[in-house]
This record gives C-alpha cells, sequence and structure tokens, in this order.
C-alpha cells in the first residue's frame, strides 16, 4: 500500500504557488452583462482574458471570450464545455447559470498548457465560484481563490499565505487567532428548497487564498472557507446526490477547509424529525494544508466515504479536529493520513479523525493518524448521542503531544453520551519522549460514555507515567489486547492477556510498515474472531472468518 503523505508531496510540488497576484485588467463590468442563452447543446466555450472578446461568439479559441462577466451573463445547456485558457487570471466571482442532465453534465475546465486558470472572487461573500440550485455540473482544473487585501492590512496572497506558515503552523502552540474579516467561501454549492440535486464534481481544483472570518468564540465562523455544500430552507426537503471532490488541494483558507451543511437536520437517536441527509457524497485523494481550523466537517449525510486524503498542517489559528462528521450515519473514513494538527493555546480540539455527535454506525478504518498535538475522539455529545462507532486497522502513532486544559495528554477520548463503541485491531503507539500520556481517556460531557469494546489492539508504551482514565464510564470491556512495553498506571485487566515479545519489523520507522509483525510474535494468530470484520486489513491482507486474527492492524504472515 502506498501512503497517502507520499502521493500528496508529490501533488503538493506539482500545485506549485503560480504568481498570485490577480489581473485587475480583466474585472469585469456586471452591469454591461445582458442574459443570453447558449442553444448549441454539444458546444465548447472559450475564455481568454488577453486576447478574448466578448463581441466573439467564443465557440473557438480564436474567438474566444473575455470576461466572467460575459460567461455569468448566458445560461448554459446539458452537454457545454466552458473552457477558460492556462495561465489565465480573472477578478470576479463566476456564477455560470443553467443544469446539465444525467449523462450530459455542464463542465467547466481549461484549454492550453500552463498554469491552471485563475479566479478571484475578491473577498466576495458567496463564493468565488457559486452554484445555486443547480446540478449535473462537472469543475476542474481551476485556481480558485477569494482574497481581499485590505482585510489583511494590505498584504498579497502570497505573503498572507507564507505569514500562515511561519507564524501558525510552524510554531509550537500559537495563539488562538480572531479577527473580524468578512466571511469568505472559495467555492459554494448551495440548495434551498430544491428537493433532490444531482451530481456535483469537482476536481483537481487548488483552492486557497480565503482570509476569512475566524473566531473560536463565534460558531458562525465554521460557516466560511475553501469548499461549502449548503442547504438551507424549510419550505422543501432539500439534499445533494452524488457529490465527488477529488484530487483537490485545499490550503491557506480561514475557517474551514471542505464542509456540508443543511437545515434539515433535525432528529433524535431513536426518530428524525426533518433530518434529510445528503447521499453519495465521496471526498477523495484531496489534500488539506494550513487550515484556519477544521480541514473537513461532513454534516447531514448518509453513508458519505471520506478516502485518501492527506491532512497535514491543520487548525493552524483555531481550535479543531482535522475532520470529523455530524449528525451522519454510516459515514466511512478510510486510507487517511493526518498528521502534525495544531492545538493553539488553550485548545478544545486538535486531534486528527472525529467521530462527532449525533451520529450512527461510524467506520474509522485504515488511517494513520501521527504526530496531531492531541489525540483522536469519539464525542457523544451533551444529552445527544454517537451509537455503535466502530474504530479498526488504524495505527495512531505519537498523538497526544500536548496536554489540553482540561483533559490533559491523550491518544484517544471518548466523551459524552456515546455508546456501543467498538475498538478492535489498532495500533496505539506512545514514542520514547512521551510523558504522562493517557492511552484512553474516558471524560463527562453532559453524561457518560457507556459499553466501550476494546479488541485485539496493542498498545505500545514507550513513554514514561503513562495511563488509561474511566471516570464515570460504566460497561467497559478490554480484552485480548496487548500491552506492550513499559509498566502503565491503571492498566485495564482482560480475562485473556496477551503476553511477550510483539516483535516489530522496526516501531521507529516513520511509516506504517514498521508496525508489521516479525515470524514469533506472540502477536500472530492471537486475536479475537469479530464478526463482520472488514475483510482486509490496513494492508490490504485477507481476513478469515473463522480464524483468529493478529493482533494489532496487520494481519499477514510474520515477517
Amino acid at each position: 500500500m502506498r501512503f497517502v503523505g507520499y502521493i500528496f508531496a508529490i501533488l503538493i510540488a506539482s500545485c506549485g504557488k503560480d504568481n498570485l497576484k490577480p489581473d485587475t485588467s480583466s474585472i469585469d463590468n456586471a452591469s454591461n452583462a445582458k442574459e443570453a442563452t447558449v442553444s448549441a447543446v454539444t458546444a465548447n466555450y472559450y475564455v481568454d482574458n488577453v486576447s478574448g472578446n466578448d463581441s466573439n461568439n467564443g465557440t473557438s479559441a480564436t474567438t474566444a471570450w473575455k470576461t466572467v462577466g460575459k460567461v455569468n451573463s448566458v445560461t448554459f445547456k446539458p452537454g457545454n464545455r466552458i473552457l477558460f485558457k492556462a495561465g489565465g487570471s480573472w477578478t470576479r466571482q463566476l456564477r455560470p447559470k443553467g443544469s446539465g442532465n444525467s449523462g450530459s453534465p455542464i463542465i467547466i475546465g481549461r484549454y492550453g498548457s500552463g498554469n491552471k486558470p485563475k479566479i478571484n472572487g475578491a473577498g466576495v461573500a458567496d463564493g468565488a465560484l457559486y452554484l445555486l440550485n443547480q446540478q449535473y455540473w462537472e469543475i476542474s482544473d481551476l485556481d480558485i481563490t477569494n482574497f481581499n487585501t485590505s482585510e489583511a492590512g494590505g498584504a498579497s496572497i502570497s505573503q498572507w499565505e507564507t505569514a500562515n506558515t511561519a507564524n501558525y503552523a510552524n510554531m509550537v502552540r500559537p495563539p488562538q487567532y480572531a479577527n473580524k474579516a468578512s466571511a469568505k467561501i472559495g467555492v459554494l454549492v448551495a440548495g434551498q428548497d430544491k428537493g433532490m440535486l444531482n451530481h456535483i464534481y469537482l476536481r483537481n481544483l487548488e483552492v486557497h487564498g480565503v482570509n476569512g472570518f475566524i473566531d473560536q468564540s463565534d460558531e458562525n465562523s465554521k460557516y466560511n472557507g475553501g469548499v461549502c455544500f449548503r442547504i438551507t430552507g424549510t419550505a422543501t426537503p432539500t439534499w445533494f446526490n452524488d457529490i465527488l471532490v477529488d484530487s483537490c488541494f485545499i490550503h491557506d483558507v480561514d475557517r474551514t477547509g471542505l464542509w456540508t451543511e443543511s437545515t434539515w437536520s433535525t432528529r433524535t437517536l431513536t426518530s428524525n424529525t426533518n433530518w434529510t441527509p445528503s447521499l453519495n457524497i465521496i471526498v477523495r485523494n484531496n489534500s488539506f494544508a494550513n487550515t484556519g481550523a477544521n480541514a473537513m466537517i461532513i454534516r447531514v449525510a448518509d453513508r458519505p466515504l471520506m478516502e485518501h486524503n492527506l491532512f497535514d498542517h491543520c487548525a493552524i489559528k483555531a481550535s479543531g479536529n482535522a475532520a470529523f462528521n455530524f449528525n451522519t450515519d454510516n459515514a466511512i473514513w478510510q486510507y487517511n493520513e493526518s498528521r502534525f494538527t495544531k492545538a493553539n493555546i488553550d485548545d478544545d480540539d486538535a486531534g486528527g479523525i472525529d467521530a462527532d455527535y449525533r451520529t450512527k454506525n461510524t467506520i474509522i478504518q485504515y488511517n494513520y493518524l501521527h504526530d496531531n498535538d492531541y489525540g483522536m475522539l469519539v464525542t457523544g455529545g451533551s444529552n445527544s448521542f454517537n451509537d455503535k462507532t466502530v474504530v479498526r486497522y488504524n495505527i495512531f502513532k505519537k498523538d497526544g503531544k500536548y496536554a489540553h486544559p482540561v483533559s490533559g495528554k491523550f491518544m484517544i477520548k471518548l466523551s459524552g453520551t456515546a455508546s456501543n463503541t467498538v475498538f478492535y485491531n489498532n495500533v496505539v503507539d506512545i514514542g520514547p519522549t512521551q510523558t504522562n500520556t493517557q492511552f484512553v481517556r474516558f471524560q463527562i460531557w453532559g453524561g457518560w460514555p457507556s459499553n466501550t469494546s476494546f479488541y485485539n489492539n496493542i498498545f505500545d508504551n514507550y513513554g514514561s507515567g503513562t495511563s488509561y482514565t474511566f471516570g464515570s464510564s460504566t460497561g467497559n470491556i478490554f480484552d485480548y489486547n496487548c500491552y506492550y512495553k513499559n509498566q502503565v498506571v491503571n492498566q485495564p485487566g482482560q480475562t485473556h492477556n496477551i503476553a511477550g515479545d510483539v516483535k516489530f519489523l522496526n516501531s521507529a520507522s516513520d511509516t506504517p510498515d514498521g508496525f508489521k509483525l516479525k515470524a514469533g510474535s506472540v502477536a500472530l494468530s492471537s486475536g479475537r474472531v469479530i464478526s463482520n470484520n472488514g475483510g482486509k486489513d490496513f494492508f490490504g491482507n485477507p481476513l478469515s472468518a473463522t480464524a483468529k486474527p493478529n493482533i494489532g492492524f496487520y494481519q499477514g504472515p510474520g515477517l
């Protein structure tokens, strides 16, 4: 298996930061734009900010349009393609009209060779790229910013992004940041009182340079940043179906990298009031870096899939785990890597992945979470619910570097009324320089977690002062786990003790491969059989439904 960190090192290098200063000569005059309708179903339309002319027909590179205002004046039809010239730059909100249909989407992309075409919204509130109640669109190969220079003290985009790295991403426990900038979004896909909205694909976009509103004390600041799928309204239940965000690079955005939201969100554990989830959401192969707070928030969705994403130096300015799902059913997080999530002074959250509250049946599997300032969370909320979260075949390595103001240092924390959570076949590794870190912490938040089970995990302790904290949590089961290396305070007892030498291949390695097992390991074929075990391990090795598994996330033979 190739790890996403290696893949995205190549991606980030290839994306490179171009000269991000917008070409203000192509600022459009909206008052001159008149409504038009494109009639040719399969037509391509070209936009060239240097040689184009809005009086042209736009149907060839030699007769290209010039401005975004011209594009915004047209109602496009299924099969149309809108192509911006590579290397071009436009300062204006891109707000095209029309919808495609099944099998014939409207496409936005680029033509020619060179850098991605740049669209800068220049601080517009509702997205540098904005779709409203539209469907069947595929958008790719654009460089999208939404930067207000006056709200950045006169700094350019590149200067502002450089300062993000120097003053926050590379600092140890920087102060929490707050501003009174206006709310801004890079890409906004919105629906209101429209029913089902289908097929919005975003591919190979670079979204960055969004100097939005960020203030930890104001919940509204979560709702601006990079990419948003927003459902509003109260008259007609509305939801997205078939959303894909693939191979995008989202960085240097305040506050949130990518998120979904919906007003159709009310329910309890046992009954739905107006809960209307979006369906078939896939977010994969993306890289997130230098996000002001959370990199990804998935809300009000059934069976969303988040896989092969890299979260690198996220939450640099305000409290936030790299990624979490909220008010979802059957969410799956898999093959993601989260590293160096930043804890600010007095931060609440700074971990990798969080199964948040109002969720059911979340699966967190095959992820590599390491070197995050806090640990991962399963959160039941205050008098809310988080039921039947499954955490399996992950490696949690050297998280919990700094002390949470209430919880101290921890690798895994369960809080609130989380119920029926199962952790199995994970490796939880505390490094030799870590002190006073809790492997597992249970914490009150309007109630205590209940019925949490830990099976077949390796708790690998090279640190000192390591402990477990149970509080008044109830129904905890620890069995068939391997407690390895140094003595642990308040270590939980279990019926089936897996004692002896685990024999990792090379636990000092910076990759998960080092936590594979050598021949003769006590963890080989020593575990409890788990029903519905997922069928494979972190590395793709097949799993038997009947034979005893290995302890830990590696299920292959001894090496």
